[in-house]
């Protein structure tokens, strides 16, 4: 059984989470459903981690049942002073194996940028708008 405060991986060998946190497997620990987070669940909400999730969903071919839990990705921290730092996602129950603190590797956080925490940058401009020209 899945549970909020508890700590587990991610299971599989994800390239998003690879990319984004320099390992497939990063630790996650769980806030809750989506559902008792966000009214409707994650389709219902236009917002970075739903958007991020929902493009996950269909890229890497995630389970359509089952639940979607919402929590943090820790990462190393940035500067050798400061404190590790948590990355919200939304992730499929089927995507979580629970791990102990001795199994703890903090992800990097060297590749998060703005761009990779919204894709909506990254989507492009809006179309240009049409204009006719005369026929006179």
């Amino acid at each position: 059984m899945i549970e909020a405060g508890k700590r587990y991986r991610i299971r599989g060998n994800s390239d998003y989470f690879r990319e984004k946190y320099g390992i497939p497997n990063p630790p996650f620990i769980i806030r809750g459903e989506d559902t008792e987070i966000w009214p409707g669940g994650w389709k219902e909400w236009d917002i970075a981690v739903c958007i991020i999730y929902g493009w996950r969903n269909g890229v890497e071919l995630l389970p359509t049942n089952g639940k979607v839990y919402y929590g943090h990705i820790f990462c190393s921290p940035i500067t050798p002073d400061s404190s590790p730092v948590g990355w919200g996602e939304l992730v499929h129950q089927e995507e979580l194996e629970p791990i102990g603190w001795d199994e703890l590797e903090l992800a990097s956080s060297e590749n998060i940028t703005f761009e990779k925490s919204d894709p909506g940058l990254i989507r492009g401009a809006a179309p240009p708008k049409e204009t006719k020209e005369d026929e006179d």
